[in-house]
């Protein structure tokens, strides 16, 4: 029964994590290209004094502009509470391998694994540097510091995009397995 009940949880856990991988990535493009990259410049119209100003002035958002009908604190939420949620499945994630990571760290497997790793290192850099730039904006500081974090966490998240895709590609085989319930439930059969 313990076994049954571990399978059923690496079941759900996997396939959360695939749910709301896709949240994530889809509500982060569309901040990034429909708000961030797709929005005019927030000038207005006024003459941009210094190059910081340039920089802080083109990340303001319209908040009358929508994409899909949806205004961006909106698009902003649902990325934040996604993130949260993808996160505590990872933490669960990172901890029921962490032997096959440990292994592979002490075994000097990296190379023969180096797809998951590399996604592993750019998962952690993206959080951080999101988490960063989420802090810096509740504690109302420079929103320049908070621009350069928010920069390098969009850049390493085109990355992190590919290692996903690249990841879940070469785990379909596995996902099909996984989607029989009767590969965790009788795990004796496999």
């Amino acid at each position: 029964m313990i076994q049954r009940t571990k399978y059923f949880i690496g079941f759900l856990v996997n396939n959360l994590l695939l749910l709301f991988g896709i949240a994530m990535v889809v509500s982060g493009l569309v901040l990034q290209l429909g708000f961030h990259i797709g929005s005019a410049p927030g000038n207005h119209g006024r003459k941009i004094a210094s190059h910081t100003e340039n920089a802080v002035q083109v990340r303001e958002i319209n908040p009358e502009t929508t994409v899909w009908g949806v205004y961006y604190k909106a698009w902003a939420t649902t990325h934040k509470t996604v993130i949260v949620s993808f996160s505590l499945l990872m933490v669960y994630h990172f901890a029921i391998h962490w032997k096959w990571y440990k292994g592979v760290i002490t075994k000097h497997l990296i190379g023969k694994n180096k797809q998951v790793m590399i996604l592993s290192v750019f998962y952690i850099m993206v959080a951080i540097t999101g988490i960063i730039s989420w802090f810096i904006d509740l504690s109302g500081s420079s929103s320049f510091i908070r621009i350069g974090f928010m920069e390098v966490h969009d850049k390493l998240a085109i990355v992190l995009i590919i290692y996903l895709l690249l990841h879940v590609v070469k785990g379909v085989k596995w996902f099909s397995k996984i989607c029989c319930l009767e590969y965790y439930f009788y795990p004796e059969r496999k």
